[in-house]
């Protein structure tokens, strides 16, 4: 199904900032600290003023006598307080690496965690690459969100007060105009940011997305594009991804650089008011030369920290926009919820039955299932067959929960699989796939994933009985051989042998097999058969098949159409029947059940 761009209602900046005080908050000392030296900072640069005030009213006043031993002291004060600073400030950095590095690798762990509970039905209709772009920008947004207000926003709310104090200690008059030019950059610069460049920014960071999702799409289908030689089609696709996020992208930051250009004509204003009621001062003989440099420079100070708020707004609003998705995640209740009142490891039987169980896809015109009823004892043997749309996989989906069927329900061992503790259910059905689910990680990683602390000797074992370890012993890296992305590097054989020793490794009481010797040739289907053999001894075992030498020994065979049963039986009783199956029979071409 294609990737489909819902209409996304994005969370308040209240929630981003629940989101982020969740996580900088598990480090308050950390955080204190870092906050606390900001402030020394800040409060050095506010007195900064008063000491070239200092410096200057000396100079002047030592017209005469010259005097370099008095020269000296306000120098050497300036050198110390800016030393001082810089000291503290590094303090605080030095402090961030802490907690920055902390929070951003528990963003991205956290991200995978919320995806992965998410249901089958919402990751089919999301671009794998969408989501890895998502939770890269939002683990980066966060520290540049904590960092723009520790260095930015803090020290200068720190400033302006400050330095509006000390103004009005000075004159009021310029203490009243300090604060007229605060609060008009403020509200200019929130005002303008919230309402002319937040919303393209929000749609900066879709187009992102969806150009992250269309080149992953892309490089995980190369071989689909190098068999219809499509690089070319390819190419073009990716260019007008690529040309929509830059449009997007040229918006944002015009809005972004035109936002600076009128906050920098603001600073200016006030900083020639603050300027001619100085220089008015000093003509009337209020103010000496120092005092004219203190409130030039005290404009300046309470400026660079401005203009560093009127800078990093565009920060913050970047960091916003790029946290929507992952704290729309963080808040989102997947739809197939895990209740866990049943504890799997403690039922006594694995029995499993399907009780009139009907289901039907969105959007789909009929019922995928149609009142379904199975029951299927622990360790009795059964085929699903019929040909493709008859329902089969959607039985396996709705037994792993996967979706809710809308009627009807499934039990395991007497109890509704929908009150099961949702991983210890999957984890007791063990799935073997036509095509199965390798990572790019060793052959060891791949065959314990079911059973993580497996020891070696468990894992070899696993292997053997997979028919799949004398391969391996083969290989330069033996167990440490990498697979590559999908299992690759192996074939289809090798890649279900080892799908079958993480199975064996899981111990699952029931087994699920879907085609999985469907696609291959004679000699390899043997060796995966005699895998099989030790798999399925004494479990239950729910097969889709399309081999008839793989099925033709079950207990029971089920033959569905149109998502209903309609015969029951085994070999043998379903061809003296003369009915569905046999007419799949008699159309199989060599071994084969036609799909």
């Amino acid at each position: 199904m294609p990737h489909q761009q819902k209409k996304r209602h994005p969370p308040r900046f209240s929630e981003v900032y629940r989101f982020l005080k969740s996580h900088f908050g598990k480090m308050p000392l950390m955080v204190f600290g870092a906050f606390f030296f900001m402030f020394l900072a800040a409060a050095v640069n506010i007195v900064t003023p008063l000491v070239w005030a200092w410096f200057v009213n000396t100079a002047a006043e030592e017209l005469h006598s010259r005097s370099f031993e008095k020269m000296l002291w306000p120098i050497f004060t300036i050198v110390v307080l800016s030393s001082f600073s810089h000291i503290v400030t590094r303090t605080a950095h030095f402090i961030n690496c802490y907690t920055d590095t902390r929070v951003h690798a528990e963003i991205a762990a956290d991200s995978v965690r919320y995806v992965h509970s998410f249901e089958t039905e919402w990751h089919t209709n999301t671009f794998a690459g969408s989501i890895v772009t998502a939770i890269k920008r939002g683990r980066s947004a966060a520290h540049r969100f904590y960092d723009t207000i520790c260095y930015d926003f803090w020290p200068a709310i720190v400033a302006v007060i400050g330095s509006i104090f000390l103004a009005w200690q000075k004159s009021p008059l310029i203490a009243a105009s300090l604060i007229v030019y605060a609060v008009s950059f403020t509200a200019f610069s929130i005002f303008i940011s919230l309402k002319y460049v937040a919303p393209k920014n929000r749609i900066y960071a879709d187009e992102d997305s969806r150009l992250g999702g269309t080149i992953a799409d892309s490089v995980t289908g190369y071989a689909a594009v190098k068999a219809s030689g499509a690089e070319v089609h390819e190419y073009e696709r990716i260019k007008a991804a690529a040309q929509r996020f830059a449009a997007a992208a040229q918006t944002a930051w015009i809005r972004a650089n035109l936002l600076a250009l009128s906050q920098n004509i603001v600073i200016n204003i006030g900083r020639f008011a603050a300027g001619l009621i100085a220089a008015y001062y000093w003509s009337t003989g209020r103010f000496t030369a120092g005092d004219v440099m203190f409130v030039l420079m005290n404009q300046r100070v309470m400026a660079d920290y401005l203009d560093g708020i009127g800078n990093r707004l565009r920060d913050i609003i970047e960091s916003v926009n790029d946290l929507e998705e992952v704290v729309t995640w963080k808040n989102r209740q997947p739809l197939i919820p895990n209740l866990a009142k049943i504890h799997m490891s403690g039922l006594p039987h694995f029995s499993l039955k399907f009780d009139h169980v009907t289901f039907q896809y969105s959007g789909q015109a009929k019922p995928a299932v149609a009142d379904f009823s199975l029951e299927i004892q622990p360790g009795e043997k059964v085929a699903l067959v019929g040909r493709t749309g008859s329902g089969k996989s959607t039985i396996f989906k709705l037994l792993h929960r996967y979706y809710h069927p809308q009627q009807g329900k499934i039990t395991i061992g007497g109890h509704d699989i929908e009150e099961a503790d949702l991983p210890g259910l999957r984890r007791q059905l063990a799935l073997v796939s036509q095509e199965p689910v390798l990572f790019h990680r060793s052959l060891a990683e791949n065959i314990a994933y079911s059973n993580p602390g497996a020891s070696p000797e468990r894992i070899r074992q696993a292997a053997a009985m997979a028919q799949i370890d004398q391969l391996i012993e083969s290989l330069p890296h033996k167990y440490e051989t990498l697979v590559g992305e999908r299992g690759i590097k192996l074939s289809g054989g090798e890649r279900q042998r080892v799908a079958i020793a993480r199975a064996l490794l899981a111990d699952a009481r029931i087994i699920l097999l879907d085609e999985a010797t469907s696609s291959l040739d004679n000699e390899t289907e043997r060796f995966v058969q005699k895998a099989l053999e030790h798999l399925t001894a004494g479990r239950s075992v729910l097969a889709i098949a399309h081999r008839i030498s793989t099925i033709q020994n079950y207990d029971r065979i089920v033959v569905m159409d149109q998502g209903r049963i309609v015969e029951t039986g085994t070999h043998r009783s379903l061809l003296e029947k003369n009915g569905h199956y046999a007419n799949l029979y008699r159309q199989h071409d060599a071994d084969f059940l036609p799909q």
